[in-house]
């Protein structure tokens, strides 16, 4: 049941970073190196400065972060390990004790990256939060939500390149230090996964 909970929530993630859960859902394929796309970033995004190749995470989603990574920061794990997620792969990171989950999957069927959801926020709609972040390792991020929001709950993407995003969907619970600061705990996952991926590079 947790595992369809956060195969659930991913989905919905990434279905709404490709066309605001109404259309087609995210692809976690090798993907070619860094190369501009025409017209982004748009809507006031922010430009990625130098972007990543992302074929570590499409080819292994939980290298993202070591299990040793994660409970240094966050506790310890029951489990962590790599799956389908709407028409791609993700990683599970599971906290002992019910503690909560992560999620992180790459959105690379969505050509417009960070710029969508820069586009949703001026359009009015689609977004119920909306928060940029400071650089995450030097990469723009965003906190977002269409509903959802709660206790506990975080949702954030990361500009990888100007054309794709990492995002990250973490529901913590009783018994984890972060339970009051979700996007905490969140954002350092997050730059263990730029870290990695720079050092793929």
């Amino acid at each position: 049941m947790r595992r369809l909970i956060i195969a659930a929530a991913i989905t919905c993630t990434t279905l709404l970073l490709a066309t605001g859960c109404n259309g087609t859902s995210t692809s976690a394929s090798p993907t070619p190196a860094p190369a501009s796309s025409t017209g982004l970033p748009r809507a006031g995004a922010p430009a990625v400065q130098s972007p990543l190749k992302t074929d570590l995470l499409a080819t292994d989603p939980c290298g993202a972060a070591t299990k040793a990574e994660v409970e240094a920061v966050g506790g310890t794990l029951k489990s962590a390990a790599a799956e389908d997620i709407a028409n791609g792969r993700g990683c599970a990171w599971i906290f002992a004790k019910s503690a909560g989950n992560i999620s992180g999957a790459l959105n690379v069927s969505q050509p417009d990256g960070l710029s969508h959801l820069y586009a949703l926020r001026a359009q009015g709609s689609g977004l119920t939060t909306f928060k940029p972040l400071p650089d995450i390792a030097g990469y723009p991020a965003v906190e977002y939500a269409n509903g959802g929001e709660g206790r506990g709950a975080c949702q954030l993407a990361v500009g990888l390149r100007d054309d794709v995003t990492y995002v990250l969907v973490t529901q913590l619970r009783r018994g984890s230090a972060y339970l009051e600061d979700p996007c905490g705990l969140t954002v350092k996952l997050a730059e263990f996964a730029v870290q990695h991926l720079k050092a793929a590079q």
